[in-house]
């Protein structure tokens, strides 16, 4: 009963986190994203005659990796330090150094089995490797240097500290070849490694959540665009127009660039498919050079508190304002205004249409 009792609560974990993952689809992410290092120490243990305590010795390991899903990852660990062997029969302990190098794939258990998701406070992971091993030689019991090696099985568990941070707990099982000790027996040598510490993840970290590309909804804004467009190329055509209208345009025109620059949810970086709306903007205020800019952004109020949506459409606006002096050269002087609106302004009907940054001349 137990038994049926516990499959039943992982079943519905599972099933919860696979529903949850089909309303959104992950984000796509390049080569240098997902990147992390982890710095580990503890005790190893190598297998032998002697009693358990007298085995015992330091070890430690260094590790760059890489995820290149929520599911699969892979790391590149340099690591080492002691190992211990001796002759039970004659009371003999002995011990000497080793370096060794590890690829190992890495499996994140709880994404595979129960579904993505963002933030896990505790994950498990699965290790499956190869290395190479090098014993250094230490006289006159590790006589001499041994080169081996290493086929590895582990576990690391890692609970999330913060954004970037992880603390890690990590067992591996390494095997060698018999030589490995300076003793030769009947079968295969033997070390194990238990070690704590610490994964930093760099920029870009972590698989975010997005709802998936809605192509009606882009086609709509870009047709929307290309009227606005044609509607500004025709007043040029015009001077005398702009002149007359110039209190209805500017005022009554949400951008008069037709460049709204969409946002990403929980996102505060301009996407590469919309900085061709940047590129339109540098070239209007080219083209105008007495003409200043005011850049506002916002966020939709269906997500998010209100202090973080303040917060975000700053970061939105600014992300903004930064492409045009650092990418397009355009004078900060000519930038009159960058703010965040949050949420308390929704300048389109669609919520999903005011993660935005608007541009308007002053």
């Amino acid at each position: 009963m137990k038994r049926k009792l516990i499959l039943l609560v992982i079943s519905c974990f599972c099933i919860v986190g696979f529903a949850q993952s089909q309303e959104k689809a992950l984000k796509q992410y390049g080569f240098w994203d997902n990147w992390f290092i982890q710095g580990q120490a503890g005790v190893g243990y190598t297998n032998g005659e002697p009693s358990f305590g007298k085995l015992l010795s330091p070890t430690a390991a260094f590790s760059v990796g890489k995820y290149f899903s929520p599911q699969v990852g892979s790391r590149l660990q340099v690591g080492g330090w002691e190992s211990k062997a001796g002759w039970k029969w004659n009371n003999i302990d002995y011990k000497w150094n080793y370096a060794a190098v590890y690829w190992d794939a890495l499996f994140n258990l709880n994404n595979i089995f129960c579904g993505y998701k963002e933030n896990r406070a505790f994950s498990l992971v699965g290790i499956l490797g190869v290395g190479y091993n090098h014993g250094f030689k230490n006289s006159p019991y590790a006589y001499q240097a041994t080169d081996n090696a290493v086929a590895r099985l582990g576990l690391q568990a890692n609970f999330r500290m913060n954004e970037a941070w992880d603390f890690n707990v990590e067992f591996n099982a390494n095997a060698v070849d018999d030589a490995y000790n300076a003793k030769l027996g009947s079968i295969t040598d033997s070390y194990f490694n238990l070690m704590v510490g610490f994964t930093y993840k760099f920029k870009n970290r972590g698989f975010d959540l997005v709802k998936p590309y809605d192509e009606a909804l882009v086609n709509s804004l870009n047709d929307e665009i290309n009227k606005q467009r044609e509607s500004i190329e025709s007043l040029k055509a015009n001077p005398k127009t702009i002149i007359q209208k110039e209190t209805v345009v500017v005022k009554d025109t949400i951008s008069i660039f037709n460049a709204p620059i969409l946002f990403t949810i929980g996102k505060s970086v301009v996407d590469k498919n919309q900085e061709v709306y940047v590129y339109h903007v540098a070239q209007y205020l080219k083209a105008n050079p007495n003409v200043k800019v005011e850049i506002a952004g916002y966020a939709d109020a269906k997500t998010g508190s209100k202090a973080f949506n303040k917060k975000i459409s700053l970061k939105r606006a600014q992300a903004v304002a930064d492409q045009l002096t650092k990418k397009y050269n355009i004078s900060s002087d000519r930038i009159k205004v960058v703010e965040g609106k949050g949420d308390s302004v929704q300048p389109y009907p669609t919520n999903n249409w005011n993660r935005v940054v608007i541009c308007v001349a002053d």
